[in-house]
């Protein structure tokens, strides 16, 4: 009988927290538009209300789970360095002793830095993602101005301090001509990002004159796994090397079946400013499940309006996933939860999954064309054991 301890794997969950609406920027497409003026801000006290009802759920589990606070907005750094000092400190306080690790991430847009700030993104935060498009002038300030001059010159501040980032990029018509010198900048400077497409705005017409099809969006996404596979840096974009993944997995080891189970487990909520916590799916639009500063996570997830988003969820998946040969490979997050927005709908109301399925066909087509073309060597630097040798089965 084996007397070594039971290894039992950790689960992830994200906890997205607006901690206001504010923000110093006036970006086009911002989903939060209309409320950038707002100044109302997330007490201390209702976050460590938050965090009592997290710790009591999260910390009973019998398995090790590591929460990652999101910080976003508005522009999260406008905030006092001091409010976030003193919020993890109280972390620390109630979290202690739990079977939990703590993880604090920023979205910021990087136009607001001093000293202070750079301090509190260097050993505060444990994570620093900052929002850049590079070209399409949609970020701009009140006055109109363009802000990528300002957050360029503060990139180089927070390299100059060896302070670690990625950044996000919206993909908009308007950059869309530019996917191969968005790259190449986020290559030559060794930084990963993610390639986001156009969130639903605030109102119906905001988007108008820079809106994309889910088509252009599946020959972006085609045109960077293009770059991916012909640069001799391993470059890091995301969706991109997790749809690669998927594909080597479709090919290689069918038996690693993965499913997206939200019944099971949850790992993205959307905390509002006052409390209203939502599905991903769902932020805004959809239904609230009730109040985090007010209400045990426990209750939450027990409730009504928790199930009713969740089998929305299954129901999506189920009547556009279950023929899709891609399945258990791609575990249909996509469809349940991710990316509803940039698909078709087909007469019986079922979602046809352009993006996800059509990348996975041009991966696949990638690799038939490096197999013919007897390549052998492909960026592969960071990948696992598992994947490099998948990589070499595939091709």
């Amino acid at each position: 009988m084996s007397t070594e301890p039971k290894v039992t794997e950790k689960k992830v969950v994200d906890f997205v927290i607006k901690t206001s609406k504010f923000c110093n920027l006036r970006c086009r497409y911002c989903y939060e538009f209309n409320d950038l003026g707002n100044r109302e801000m997330i007490s201390s006290t209702q976050l460590d209300q938050m965090y009592h009802h997290i710790a009591d759920y999260y910390g009973a589990l019998d398995h090790p789970t590591e929460i990652n606070f999101v910080w976003h907005g508005g522009e999260p750094l406008i905030h006092s360095p001091e409010f976030y000092w003193k919020t993890f400190e109280s972390q620390k306080e109630i979290f202690r002793g739990r079977s939990v690790s703590i993880i604090n991430s920023v979205q910021t847009n990087l136009t607001v830095l001093d000293e202070a700030r750079l301090q509190l993104l260097k050993t505060g935060f444990d994570s620093v993602g900052v929002s850049l498009d590079l070209f399409g002038g949609l970020r701009v300030n009140q006055s109109g101005r363009d802000s990528v001059a300002l957050v360029l010159k503060n990139l180089d501040r927070l390299q100059a301090k060896k302070i670690p980032f990625g950044c996000i990029t919206v993909l908009t018509q308007l950059n869309r001509p530019y996917i191969e010198a968005i790259f190449r900048f986020y290559e030559q400077m060794e930084v990963s990002f993610r390639i986001l497409p156009l969130f639903k705005g605030a109102f119906d017409s905001q988007h108008i004159g820079f809106e994309i099809t889910p088509y252009e969006v599946l020959e972006t996404y085609k045109t960077l796994v293009d770059l991916w596979f012909e640069s001799d840096r391993f470059v890091m974009v995301h969706p991109i090397v997790e749809h690669i993944e998927q594909a080597l997995r479709h090919r290689c080891d069918r038996s690693r079946v993965t499913l997206y189970d939200k019944r099971q487990w949850e790992s993205i909520f959307l905390v509002n400013t006052d409390g209203q916590i939502y599905s991903y799916a769902d932020a805004y639009a959809g239904p609230s499940q009730g109040n985090i500063f007010t209400t045990p996570m426990e209750t939450l997830l027990n409730g009504k309006a928790h199930q009713l988003v969740i089998q929305a969820a299954e129901d999506r998946l189920r009547s556009t996933c279950h023929h899709c040969p891609y399945l258990g490979s791609c575990d249909g997050y996509p469809v349940a939860e991710g990316s509803v927005e940039y698909n078709e709908y087909d007469e019986q109301g079922a979602i046809r999954c352009i993006v996800t399925h059509g990348i996975l066909r041009h991966i696949e087509e990638r690799l038939d064309q490096a197999r013919q073309a007897g390549m052998a060597e492909l960026p592969t630097e960071h990948f696992t054991h598992w994947e490099k040798s998948a990589l070499s089965c595939a091709v």
